[in-house]
This record gives structure tokens, sequence and C-alpha cells, in this order.
């Protein structure tokens, strides 16, 4: 059986039609969060409820990055090559040096209240980082801990290198992933409670405006609660954003081209490998890959000039 649902014939001129979908790691509780580092070749992801980080490599296998990791989520690589997290336990965003070692918290507060739980996050070429703050992490105790919002708005931030910290927009219900257009001109952000991807042009001083929908993410779902989640936008222009039972391709004009079935519920993903071409999927208590026939661009920004 098949593990593609094909909307569109050019679906397959992305991902091959005996292309397989191969387990790398298993025995997890929720894990999300993958990043792929582009010169040492390793992976680095989250199991949100085991509260461990996990750092994985063809020749090394499987081991622990990070324990605890204040229920860690979304991942990133900053300009330096160091990691971003979004925790969930901490409503923190930080920042981690010397292997995990040394944690520095980047964020935890809006105006004197405390973050919902940082969800996703990215960095742009100017070392700008944006990340998502819904509240999945202080409302499920299956992704974070029970509490009161302090917030009265699920927000999208950026936090500049000189430290100046804005919201951008607090117009989502559950804003979850989020990825950047190839020249970082652009923002695409989906919706969980409101399934759909909108998109946002970035204006010079860093705000964002002529938000629009970019495409609703619709499917019969054959297990509830698969929401817009990761999203990752490929050299290509295509964008995948996980969704109804699994992974979405859209192309550039919106159009859905079709499906990567996941036998458990995905939750993000990201292009690696010595060329980028292979798409590794955090999805609940495994984590897959699958070989695409397109790439991604490497999740260390170059700097721009």
């Amino acid at each position: 059986m098949s593990i593609f649902e094909v909307r569109n014939p050019v679906f397959h001129t992305v991902i091959d039609e005996n292309a397989e979908l191969e387990t790398i790691a298993d025995g997890f509780v929720f894990t999300e969060g993958p990043i792929w580092h582009p010169v040492e070749q390793w992976l680095v992801f989250s199991d949100i409820v085991s509260s461990v980080q996990y750092k994985w490599s063809q020749t090394d296998g499987l081991e622990v990055f990070r324990k605890p990791s204040n229920m860690s989520n979304g991942n990133f690589f900053d300009l330096e090559g160091r990691i971003i997290s979004c925790e969930h336990a901490t409503s923190r965003l930080v920042r981690h040096d010397h292997a995990g070692r040394v944690v520095t918290t980047l964020a935890s507060h809006w105006e004197g209240r405390e973050l919902n739980s940082p969800n996703d996050v990215v960095v742009d070429n100017q070392g700008r980082i944006w990340f998502t703050d819904p509240s999945f992490g202080r409302i499920r105790d299956d992704v974070g801990i029970p509490r009161e919002c302090e917030l009265d708005f699920q927000g999208i931030y950026r936090l500049d290198p000189d430290g100046r910290f804005d919201c951008v927009d607090r117009s989502f219900k559950q804003p979850n992933g989020l990825c950047l257009s190839l020249d970082h001109g652009q923002l695409y952000v989906n919706d969980s409670a409101d399934p759909c991807i909108r998109v946002f042009d970035i204006e010079e001083d860093g705000s964002l405006s002529n938000g629009q929908l970019f495409s609703e993410v619709t499917g019969e779902q054959e297990l509830p609660k698969w929401v817009p989640d990761g999203m990752k936008m490929s050299k290509d222009g295509h964008i995948f954003c996980n969704g109804p039972n699994g992974v979405h391709l859209f192309d550039a004009d919106a159009n859905c081209l079709g499906v990567i079935h996941m036998p458990e519920k995905s939750t993000n993903f990201c292009f690696g490998g010595p060329d980028f071409d292979w798409l590794y999927i955090t999805a609940s208590t495994r984590v897959y890959r699958i070989k695409t026939k397109t790439s991604g661009p490497s999740m260390i920004p170059i700097k721009s000039v």
C-alpha cells in the first residue's frame, strides 16, 4: 500500500513514488524539533514529555544531548552554530553553548508577564530570532505542565542581535510552525487551531506587513488532532507542512500536491544528509527519514554582508 496521497502528479517530481520511510530511532514519547548540523552531520531533536534532547548520527547512532531539557520543543541554529531551543516547562527561549552544558536564557517574559510556551523557532541571515508562543505547554499535560497563562494572547516574537525584543503579531489562535522564504524576505506561520498557513512580508525594521492566507491545511483524518505543526521550505520553493495524516507538500502557488502518510502523528521535520535531500521526520515515538528529489537550505543561515 502506498504511503503517498497524491493530489497532483507533480508530487512525484519532489518525492519519488518508490521512496520509503526508514526508522532511524525509536522508543520515545513525543518527539519534536529536529535540526541538522550541515558540517558535523548530526541530528538533534527533542522528546518533550521525557524532557530529553537527543543527538543522532549515521556513524555514532543515538546519544543524549541534554537532560533534563525543560520539555524542550522546537530547535534551530544561530549564526555561530549554537542551538536555540524553546522550552515548554519554563516558558523560555534559550541558547546552548559548549555542547549543551551552558544554557543562556534569551527570552522569558513579555511586558512583565511570562511567555506562554515557546514552540518553534527560526533564525534569519541577519541573526534575528523568530519564534511562536502558543499556550500548548500550559494547557496540555502531554506536552507541558498545566498552569495558568499570564498572557491573554498567543504571539509571534522577534529577538534581534542587539537585544531588541518585539511581539510582531498577536492575531493567531495557536501559532505553531514557522519558516522563512529563501531570500528571508517573508515569514510563513501556521495556526494549529485554525488549520492554515499565513505569509507575511518582513520589513527592513523587522516588522511584519501584508499578512495573508497562503493555504488551508486540510484532509480527512484517520486519527484525531493532526494539525499544522512543523514547516520548512525547500530550495525549489516548495512548502512542507505537517497536517492531517502526515507531511503535506505545497507548491509556490499554495496548491497542495500531496501528503506523505505517516504511521503515527508527525510533528516536525528538517532536511539533512550530505546533500540536504533526506527529510528527517519526528513523529511521536519514532524518528523517520525519507529520501526526496529536492533539498533544503542549511539550518545555519549564512550571515548577510
